[in-house]
């Protein structure tokens, strides 16, 4: 039995090295039977998600998922994003100066491209949550809220590290209502579904998401 609440919170990206066009077409067949939130893609893919996908709702990855694009690519790529009627983009901040604790670097380039999608689209920014220490993570989460980004995805998946629920606790009891949480890497049924929501989390992405959503066990 599919689960209503968790259905409307999904959000799924057809978005894998080795996918081709017939795996998006087939891919989007079967998710527009339900009623998802969004669907996140790669730019190659832009334009085929607006013909296949039923919900207007279609989101852009951005430095992904490593982050190691330049401020420059990732403002290009944000412009895209805004003409081509996005929703919403995911990107990956600057890693390298946050691990070297170039917290100044990683601000003028997340405030960037903050400043390109000039409020015609939602700014998701993924923490990696996986790789990085408590303080590391609140360190990004003040940095968003600085600049005017109010939505944080986990993790990019791909194997990039897993979350947790204790992750979304700490985000959710450092900021309550003022960071709206994304789940990525690590929601893999409808149990551990549930167990995000009910620990603050505002959406989920998976890859697995008819286990996720309740039509498959």
């Amino acid at each position: 039995m599919i689960d209503t609440n968790i259905e409307k919170r999904l959000i799924a990206a057809p978005v894998e090295p080795d996918i081709t066009e017939e795996d998006i077409r087939k891919f989007a067949e079967e998710l527009n039977q339900y009623d998802y939130y969004s669907v996140i893609v790669d730019e190659y893919n832009l334009d085929l998600a607006f013909n296949l996908f039923k919900k207007p709702r279609i989101g852009l990855i951005v430095s992904y998922p490593l982050g190691g694009m330049t401020t420059e690519t990732k403002v290009k790529l944000t412009e895209i994003a805004v003409r081509k009627g996005c929703s919403e983009i995911n990107v990956c901040p600057n890693y390298v100066a946050i691990k070297s604790g170039d917290f100044k670097t990683a601000k003028a380039d997340l405030g960037a491209v903050y400043k390109a999608a000039n409020n015609k689209l939602d700014v998701i920014v993924v923490p990696q949550v996986g790789l990085m220490t408590l303080e590391e993570i609140k360190t990004i989460c003040d940095m968003c809220l600085e600049i005017g980004i109010h939505i944080v995805k986990t993790n990019s998946g791909l194997n990039l590290g897993k979350s947790e629920v204790e992750h979304v606790r700490y985000i959710k009891g450092q900021y309550g209502n003022k960071i709206d949480i994304e789940v990525s890497g690590g929601v893999r049924n409808l149990n551990q579904a549930k167990e995000f929501i009910s620990a603050g989390a505002d959406r989920l992405h998976s890859s697995t998401w008819k286990q996720v959503i309740g039509v498959e066990n």
